[in-house]
């Protein structure tokens, strides 16, 4: 008889016991998974602008407890009014995306963000440090790193593989410019989208799966 092969990935065991099969729990996932998103992005803005949360809820018109709320993962309550309200106050535009659904596409997608946030954060660079070496406008690569329906124009992607020595074509499939995407960079891009977060400093074990994904990348067959 053959024994079934086990895996040791933690993430893949979450999900196989706890996940795989139910829709139900696949959906509590993904509007867990938005609420993050959105906390992390008014966090990560107020921090950029410098400014604490009461100093936002002031901007805004609210108390610094809503916007304790507002950044917190497990709050469910956001709406599109309030979101432009702190877009607006921190010289932003809020954007709304619908594109169809497609695991596969979202994957490829996320997993440019956070390879994108992970390799400014890897050099110690900013926001700003990166638009002024790179030649890349800042605001595009805010979008970049935090706006998932965002598809950079070809020119920025080429800045971004001269900068950081990634084919463009690599970049290109995980935007989806590209439809036709090879296997083993749907395969990869998965892989490392499922092992990694992204923080300010990076952990060892971080640095090590974004190595290994930007090697991937960078070894263009």
């Amino acid at each position: 008889m053959n024994k079934k092969k086990e895996t040791s990935n933690a993430v893949e065991i979450l999900h196989q016991r706890y996940i795989k099969g139910d829709p139900d729990r696949k959906a509590a996932l993904e509007t867990e998974r938005v609420n993050v998103e959105v906390a992390c992005m008014i966090y990560e803005l107020r921090c950029d602008a410098g400014i604490s949360q009461k100093e936002l809820a002031d901007l805004i018109g609210t108390t610094q407890s809503v916007i304790s709320r507002l950044e917190d993962a497990d709050y469910e309550g956001h709406s599109l009014s309030m979101l432009n309200r702190i877009a607006k106050a921190l010289n932003q535009k809020l954007t709304v995306v619908i594109t169809a659904k497609d695991p596969e596409a979202g994957t490829l997608r996320y997993a440019f963000q956070i390879v994108l946030q992970d390799l400014r954060r890897a050099r110690g660079l900013t926001v700003d440090d990166l638009a002024q070496q790179s030649g890349i406008d800042r605001n595009e690569i805010v979008n970049m790193e935090r706006n998932n329906g965002y598809q950079p124009p070809p020119r920025t992607l080429h800045n971004l593989s001269q900068f950081y020595g990634i084919p463009t074509r690599r970049l290109a499939a995980l935007v989806g410019v590209i439809q036709e995407v090879p296997p083993d960079i749907r395969q990869s891009a998965s892989r490392f989208a499922a092992q990694s977060e992204s923080f300010a400093k990076l952990t060892r074990e971080e640095r090590k799966v974004l190595d290994e994904f930007v090697k991937f990348l960078k070894a263009e067959q």
